[in-house]
Parts: C-alpha cells; structure tokens; sequence
C-alpha cells in the first residue's frame, strides 16, 4: 500500500516537472493538485506567451488541448474538474469554485468547416502529413468558427456534459449530466437534454 501511495505521489510531481518546458505558456498555482489525468497538449508549435493560468486550491484531472497557436485558457481557484477535454483554439474562462464531474467535453471551436469539401482536404493533408514535424501548423482554420466559452463562479457541470462554442453558463448554474449546451444558461437555473433546456430554477443563497 504505501508503495502504491509512493508511486501516485511521484506520478503526480511527474506532471508538474513536465510543465517546467512550457513555463512561459503554463501558469498554474503550487498550492493546486494535479492528478494523474491532467495534462497540456501543444498540437501546433506555441508561441512565446500564457496559454493557461491556473488558480488556486484546485483539483484538475483534464487535459487541456491547443490545436493551434491561437487560444488561452484561465480557470479560477478551488476548482475541481475530473477527467474530461478543454479543446481551445479562441478562449476557455472557467471561475472559482466550478465543479466538473468525469468526461466533461469543452470545445470552442466547429473543429472542421461546414462544407464537405474543405473538410475532405483536411482529411487528405492528415493522410499525408500526420505525425510529421509542421502538420497542425499547416491546417486552414479559415473557414472553422469559434467563439469563447465563459463558465461563471458556483456553476456545476455533470458527468459527459458537452459544452459548445461561445456559450456562458451563468453562476451556481446546473448542467445535467450529458447534457449537450449550444446557448447561454442563466445563473441559477438547471439544465439538462440534448439540446439542454432550463428543467429548473434555484435560489441564490
């Protein structure tokens, strides 16, 4: 057992000495816990700036995913998120005192365009270049709408919940679990369905 312990512990201080080659892109407070699933993916070379700051007395089991040089994302103190994907290419703002269950999906981007054919070129330059040095720079995300997400203090968010481009969910909101968000939620209300529509409203304490 407690080399069972010893060996979480140093696969945990594993992730922070891992982050020490993005020091100018990563930011995230001693005093927050990153467990075993946490993780920073640059798809594309980054630039030389902060693409994630990371509050306070947290607990994060999510990796986070930059498809791209373009995105940032800022999550607030005493939050807890398990394991789930924050794929970001504009702009992820998550406040303090969130809670996400297990499979959370954020993405604030379409991912591909709308018209088959510039999604077939994607294909084909992923058949050809994937793997190589320079593919992800090399994709055209002309025609790939996004828009940034705002997740606001107090909110909670249920297991396998989907969160979609340019939606802001309201503080203390509610989203049922795998729920799949498209619009806005006001604070103080619940959530759930596909498309997640309001089921209930909470008081303000």
């Amino acid at each position: 057992m407690i080399r069972r312990l010893t060996r979480l512990k140093d696969r945990l201080l594993g992730k922070r000495h891992a982050l020490r080659k993005w020091r100018q892109q990563v930011s995230v407070s001693e005093t927050t816990r990153l467990e075993a699933g946490f993780g920073v993916d640059f798809l594309a070379t980054p630039e030389n700036r902060l693409y994630v700051r990371v509050g306070e007395r947290g607990m994060l089991n999510t990796r986070i995913v930059f498809e791209s040089a373009q995105g940032k994302v800022i999550i607030g103190d005493r939050v807890y998120m398990g394991g789930g994907t924050i794929i970001c290419r504009d702009q992820v703002t998550i406040g303090s005192d969130v809670t996400m269950a297990w499979g959370v999906s954020i993405y604030d981007h379409n991912s591909n365009a709308l018209d088959w054919r510039a999604r077939a070129k994607t294909v084909q330059h992923f058949y050809e270049n994937y793997g190589k040095p320079g593919c992800y720079e090399a994709i055209d995300w002309t025609d790939v709408a996004s828009a940034p997400i705002v997740i606001e203090d107090k909110a909670w968010i249920g297991f396998d919940a989907v969160i979609l481009k340019g939606v802001r969910i309201g503080e203390g909101a509610v989203v049922g679990a795998r729920a799949v968000v498209t619009r806005d939620v006001e604070p103080y209300t619940v959530v759930a369905g596909n498309p997640a529509r309001t089921v209930k409203r909470l008081e303000k304490h």
